[in-house]
């Protein structure tokens, strides 16, 4: 580290005397109301940044020449402006945008590594505005759920887990300012909700297989982008107050949240300073029957620490230093009273649980980043240094019961660690009318994972993984043509140290019904090439056209693969990784105030990882080929002056080659494979002062599974039925400081099991979600 610091120092010391202009200014709407965040980028160069919460910005480092300054942000026309600047000037440019149904083309994304707009990218991308953020966590405060209307992505289960809730039938690795949360050596489920919605600015999905981040992104990556520092002013400081609870049946569904930011610019220094305590009360069904706490987010205190402090030593470099840390806990007075899969649903009692606590017990993340534009030759550097500590608490269950060492039962908890290094460079190149740049670096990451009781007991044992990823993707513009391409090296190698599986016993047994096979550790290394290649035209805004090829490459849960080892050495575990190719193809349209995009994709591989239970209850990963195909359309339109009209199309299958023939005959279950999924929304705008919308969900039915003998379904495949629901959101701005929201999550009340809840087929799983809620919030901005 002291290393690195002092070769900062040198290199702000040689960047010292840098001369070159500074372009600033503000951005207002037609009724000169100031527009936060929108995206200034000067084109053809990496340089760009975005408003602040007055409408501020301001470029520095800008060499003298000719430039085109596009302005742009979702909600309002884009504006490219032609400036001439000379060495040392500083220009100012103040501009005012037309409100209209702005398309994601020109929406800017940085989780490919470098800032690029939509018409850059030949795959499909979404992206969670400031806005909508605010909007959907208005309805409801848990991150799943701001991804409810994400083309691709499942919905949510309104549970602390997030299995089941897959991007494009595969797994999604999230990312917190592209650190990674996922725990892809043993994949629990918690990495969606590790993280408070107050604390974003934006949400980037990148969807198909993609490299780009490493092990676990199969079907994409979610990045979850924190707020920067886009303050101009000294000090600002924004309180949001809210409460929250059931509209049927309100006793002790109350809670409570408040959110305290603070921020500014002193010189060369921005900060952002963030806390949040939220408290939820029970959680009831839409006929005010209290639900199950068994992995609740009912009745849970949750803490979030946020702060991010950017300094420029030059105009040509800058360090930022970002931290957050998350906490969930459930203290609950109710316990499961379990009810019959298909009949009657599992319900909340008054109880005394036998474990402790369960929820997320800490998520912290830290990152150092390091800027140096134009290091050399028309090449930018970028080094982001950054760790991770993680650990989740599991419900208390009888499924651990061992009467010889006198346990009733047990909790699972999972504890992960990561400490990762980026090195990136990127080299601008312009022949003519070709130009791009060369992206290229490397990627170090050590992740270590564990899962074990809370007593003590060890489930799977510490795995440690070192990846070292060199990487090069080539972007090449010429006119209105994108070509892209990229290649990564894999270089994986996972310690695993000698141990023994859990001993179980069924309950009330006196001998053990699997385990304690003792397993002679090892290590495994893993190697992969993964490309990906994709071609853009932009030439028509009514039909911008795309097709890509890409390759992720992941490790399919190693972790559930070792603790039900039943070989005696590593070597002998069916482990081999997962490299999934995604074909895809999709347009963008724009017809005057319209907005149309949609793809249709095919991702395959040969080796699955998709769990099955066997008769004895226990999980493995059936290594099959897979294919997975579907299709997603958008669209946006503005219907009248104040009215925006819009929705979304997802659907996606999965099949699997059971008999490895080449025949995919067999269908995936339904913890991988989502039903169809609509989302239509109306939304109303007066003047940026009174918003009202309204969105309808649809989730279809999916039933492509037989009971066995005994009537029952295998996890996974039970049959699920067809659900909609309606949220609402309103806002007023009381004053120019002050805004008051309302919320209603299921605003017709309806009275519907989830999808983990139908397709699970478990009678302790089988539980309906919630009834109308409310969401009310107070904020006031000085």
């Amino acid at each position: 580290m002291r290393f690195l610091l002092s070769c900062i120092f040198i290199l702000s010391f040689l960047g010292v005397y840098g001369q070159e202009a500074q372009v600033q200014g503000r951005v207002v709407d037609n009724q000169n109301n100031p527009i936060p965040y929108v995206s200034v980028v000067l084109k053809t160069t990496t340089k760009g940044t975005q408003t602040d919460g007055n409408g501020n910005y301001t470029l520095t480092n800008i060499e003298a020449g000719s430039y085109t300054l596009q302005f742009s942000t979702i909600g309002f026309t884009t504006i490219n402006r032609s400036i001439v600047v000379t060495e040392n000037e500083v220009v100012e440019i103040n501009i005012v945008l037309e409100p209209t149904v702005e398309g994601l083309d020109e929406v800017v994304i940085t989780s490919n590594r470098v800032r690029e707009t939509l018409d850059e990218v030949p795959s499909s991308v979404s992206v969670v505005t400031a806005a909508q953020i605010e909007n959907l966590s208005q309805t409801s405060t848990n991150i799943a759920d701001v991804l409810l209307e994400v083309p691709g992505i499942a919905l949510s289960t309104n549970q602390t887990s997030s299995t089941g809730q897959t991007l494009r039938g595969r797994n999604m690795l999230i990312l917190v300012d592209g650190i990674p949360q996922s725990t892809p050596l043993r994949s629990g489920g918690r990495d969606v909700n590790t993280i408070d919605p107050s604390t974003l600015e934006r949400i980037e999905v990148i969807k198909g297989a993609t490299a780009i981040y490493g092990n676990g992104s199969d079907g994409g990556i979610v990045n979850y982008i924190t707020k920067g520092t886009h303050s101009l002013k000294k000090f600002e400081s924004t309180t949001k107050v809210g409460s929250d609870g059931a509209l049927k049946g309100i006793d002790k569904t109350v809670g409570a949240n408040i959110t305290q930011t603070f921020a500014g610019k002193f010189d060369k220094l921005g900060y952002v300073a963030s806390g949040t305590f939220r408290q939820t009360g029970v959680f009831k069904d839409a006929n005010g029957e209290v639900i199950s706490p068994y992995y609740g987010i009912g009745e849970t205190n949750q803490y979030s620490l946020f702060g991010k402090l950017n300094y420029s030593f030059t105009d040509r470099q800058k360090v930022e230093l970002m931290y957050n840390y998350f906490s969930s806990n459930q203290n609950s007075d109710y316990i499961a009273e379990v009810g019959e899969y298909g009949v009657r649903p599992t319900i909340g009692v008054i109880g005394e649980d036998l474990g402790v606590d369960q929820g997320n017990r800490y998520n912290h993340n830290a990152q150092l980043t390091y800027d140096y534009i134009d290091i050399f030759a028309a090449t930018d550097f970028k080094l982001n240094l950054y760790v991770q500590d993680f650990k989740t608490v599991y419900g208390f269950t009888d499924s651990f019961y061992n009467p010889d060492l006198g346990f009733e039962g047990g909790q699972s908890t999972i504890i992960s660690s990561k400490k990762g290094a980026r090195f990136n460079f990127n080299s601008h190149y312009k022949f003519g009318a070709v130009s791009g740049n060369i992206l290229y670096g490397i990627d170090i990451l050590n992740d270590k994972t564990a899962q074990e009781l809370v007593d003590g007991r060890g489930w799977v044992p510490e795995m440690s993984m070192t990846n070292f990823a060199p990487y090069a993707q080539l972007k090449t513009m010429y006119k209105d043509l994108v070509l892209k391409g990229g290649i990564r090296f894999e270089n994986i190698g996972i310690e695993i140290p000698n141990y023994t599986t859990l001993v179980r016993f069924n309950q009330g047994a006196t001998t053990p019904s699997g385990g304690g096979v003792a397993v002679s550790g090892g290590d495994l290394d893993y190697n992969a090439t993964t490309f990906n290649v994709g071609l853009r035209y932009n030439k028509w805004s009514v039909f911008k056209p795309f097709v890509s090829f890409s390759q992720s490459f992941s490790i399919a849960d190693l972790g559930r693969t070792l603790r039900s080892a039943t070989e005696n050495t590593v070597s002998q575990i069916n482990s081999e990784a997962v490299i999934a190719n995604n074909y895809e193809a999709g347009f963008s349209s724009r017809f005057s105030n319209t907005h149309v995009s949609g793809s249709y994709f095919i991702s395959t591989s040969k080796f699955g990882a998709t769990y099955r239970e066997l008769d004895s209850g226990v999980f493995e990963i059936a290594r099959q080929p897979e294919r997975v195909y579907g299709f997603e359309m958008a669209v946006d339109t503005k219907l009248f002056k104040h009215f925006n009209l819009g929705g979304s199309v997802s659907f996606v299958e999965g099949k699997v080659d059971a008999k490895n023939d080449g025949n995919y005959d067999t269908y995936m279950n339904s913890d991988r494979i989502a039903p169809l999924k609509t989302v239509t929304y109306l939304a109303y705008n007066w003047a940026d002062k009174f918003n009202a919308r309204i969105a309808y969900i649809y989730s279809g039915k999916r039933d492509h599974f037989e009971p066995n003998a005994s009537n029952d379904y295998t996890y996974g495949q039970g049959p699920v039925s067809s659900f909609s629901l309606v949220n609402f959101t309103t806002s007023y701005q009381m004053s120019p400081s002050t805004k008051i929201g309302l919320g209603i999550e299921n605003l017709l009340n309806e009275d519907y099991y989830n999808l983990l809840s139908q397709w699970a087929a478990r009678n302790s799983d089988y539980i309906k979600s919630n009834g109308a809620r409310f969401n009310l919030s107070l904020t006031v901005n000085l």
